[in-house]
């Protein structure tokens, strides 16, 4: 249960991460009540972990913020409007998280979570590369925006991204084992959410949504297999 000043922490939360999606237009209606429920579920789930919902819920939270905060910065640096998310967004990137959690795999969660700012982050920051990007599978040099095409510098925006999970684990838990788990397993993530994209996307075989599904369930799976 939560205690009084941690639900209105989550009550101001979710009523500020709805005028803000609704007044900047970064999520539509589907996708805000999708995050909404998100964040509940989060909680509910939580709760029967030794992560603890609110704990879970904050979690997402840093994720959301970040994740944001990359994104106008991308869009503003290219002179772009910011991409409208979807419930498609919303799911791909927190689903395979939910489950772990569900399934009281914590280390899961925070590895699906690890992965899911490692891919945000280096597909906004990686956009600003001077350098043409790569394609992951040959290395071919692909127009800037192309699924699967990776950069030095979204590289280094995935390990960052990872490493923001990763740091914000160790602070509150002070497990530097787990914390390293949750990095490599984000950055594995964000590599094979390229991969997909390379491989699949581009044929239109899997959806933009599947792709992050799939990645962040990646994360999950090896951070579980890691931890035992």
């Amino acid at each position: 249960m939560l205690t009084l000043i941690e639900s209105a922490i989550v009550i101001l939360v979710l009523g500020f991460f709805s005028f803000i999606s609704i007044k900047k237009k970064s999520f539509d209606k589907k996708g805000i009540v999708i995050g909404i429920l998100i964040g509940l579920v989060t909680i509910f789930l939580g709760a029967g972990t030794s992560v603890g919902g609110f704990a879970a819920f904050l979690f997402v939270v840093y994720f959301f913020i970040i994740g944001e905060l990359s994104t106008k910065y991308g869009s503003k640096i290219r002179k772009k409007e910011h991409e409208t998310r979807t419930t498609g967004n919303v799911l791909g990137n927190s689903l395979a998280a939910l489950i772990a959690l569900g399934l009281n795999f914590p280390i899961g969660f925070f590895a699906g979570v690890s992965a899911a700012l490692a891919d945000t982050m280096s597909s906004e920051i990686g956009m600003l590369s001077k350098r043409k990007p790569v394609l992951i599978t040959t290395l071919e040099k692909v127009e800037t925006g192309t699924d699967g095409g990776i950069s030095l510098l979204g590289s280094v925006s995935a390990l960052i991204g990872a490493a923001l999970i990763a740091g914000m684990h160790y602070f509150l838990y002070s497990n530097l084992f787990f914390a390293g788990i949750i990095l490599l397993a984000g950055v594995i993530g964000a590599f094979v959410d390229s991969f997909l994209g390379a491989v699949f996307e581009r044929k239109g075989q899997l959806t933009n949504t599947w792709v992050n599904f799939l990645s962040t369930l990646t994360a999950v799976i090896i951070a579980i297999a890691i931890a035992g």
